[in-house]
């Protein structure tokens, strides 16, 4: 499993890493689905197959690998020239949902008291239309907060399988939850065995 709360319990386990999208996407409750956006119920799994193969994968965790190590320097030039890389390689059909999301974190929440590299996000936020993508601020808050790549990546999984799902319309049972985001977890190679830290 993707993390020992015991395994057998996957509301435990969901609810643990739930606290991590908290921390990273504050404004979960307003946000719609962002890059995962299933067809509904009958396909939601092979939608999740197709997105983490075609999105995830390619995309989404290799610029959150770069933009959590640029903003572990504090660099927010690197920042956000990874920010535009991200938003060119992201599909056009789905770099609209990444951008709303997070500009609307950056421009309508206060970022954590010292966060200076959120700060600076903010500030090219409210004077490019065209910075602010969801992972970028999962990785800037990622780090604020020292949590690892692993649990960011993991956070990002996990939002953007319970947003899709419900703007879907699809509630997604806790077990169903946990097994999407193993799938998604196993297919990255190089990562170890996950383990959450406190919260």
């Amino acid at each position: 499993m993707f993390q020992p709360v015991p395994a057998s319990d996957s509301v435990a386990e969901i609810t643990a890493w739930w606290r991590l999208v908290a921390l990273c996407l504050p404004s979960h409750e307003e946000c719609g689905a962002i890059t995962f956006v299933p067809a509904g119920c009958e396909t939601l799994e092979a939608d999740w197959d197709r997105w983490v193969t075609g999105v995830f994968l390619p995309v989404l965790h290799p610029s959150l690998a770069a933009l959590q190590s640029a903003a572990a320097r504090q660099d927010a030039a690197a920042v956000l020239a990874e920010d535009a890389v991200l938003g060119a390689e992201l599909p056009t059909d789905l770099s609209g949902g990444s951008l709303a999301a997070g500009r609307h974190l950056l421009t309508a929440f206060q970022p954590p008291q010292g966060a200076r590299l959120l700060e600076r996000l903010s500030e090219a936020a409210r004077v490019n239309p065209s910075a602010g993508h969801l992972a970028t601020v999962f990785a800037a808050r990622g780090q604020a907060f020292h949590l690892p790549f692993l649990q960011v990546a993991g956070a990002l999984l996990l939002a953007e399988c319970i947003l899709g799902a419900d703007a879907a319309r699809v509630t997604l049972p806790a077990a169903q939850t946990t097994g999407l985001m193993q799938s998604a977890l196993d297919r990255v190679a190089f990562l170890p065995a996950t383990q959450l830290l406190a919260v």
